[in-house]
């Protein structure tokens, strides 16, 4: 679990220094897998500076997959980046959820179906459905 912990933050550490080639650097797809559930816990971190790296780095998550990446063999994985997206879609710091839009935005590309999908199953929960709307508007 420390390693785990460990991991995430080299991730935010090299995404927030601007370094890129994420995929290789870390062992590819799986490597990848085993990071990302450590990025969607740190969206709950009380500093926003390290919230909006981890969006930043999340942003590059979506774009370093490559293009046959299975998203149905992957879908547990993609389920549950959309969902812990989509809470914080929802946060009550609009700079958050401008942020997590961001990343919406890049996760469209790799299943846009799905995560219609998830968006519909949650738009009713939000404060406001302003940023499910405008991700809906921009699939």
């Amino acid at each position: 679990s420390g390693q785990r912990r460990s991991t995430g933050r080299q991730v935010v550490s090299t995404q927030s220094t601007g370094s890129s080639g994420i995929n290789a650097e870390y062992g590819g797809i799986e490597e990848l897998h085993k990071v990302y559930p450590e990025l969607l816990k740190r969206l709950d971190d009380s500093s926003d500076e390290l919230r909006i790296s981890v969006t930043r780095t999340l942003s590059t998550f979506f774009e370093v997959l490559p293009e046959d990446y299975d998203r149905e063999f992957y879908k547990a994985h993609l389920q549950y980046l959309f969902r812990g997206l989509l809470v914080h879609l929802d946060d009550p710091d609009q700079t958050i959820q401008e942020a997590v839009f961001g990343v919406l935005q890049k996760a469209a590309k790799v299943y846009p179906k799905y995560l219609i999908g998830h968006i519909e199953n949650v738009k009713h929960k939000h404060r406001s459905s302003l940023y499910c709307d405008k991700t809906f508007k921009n699939l």
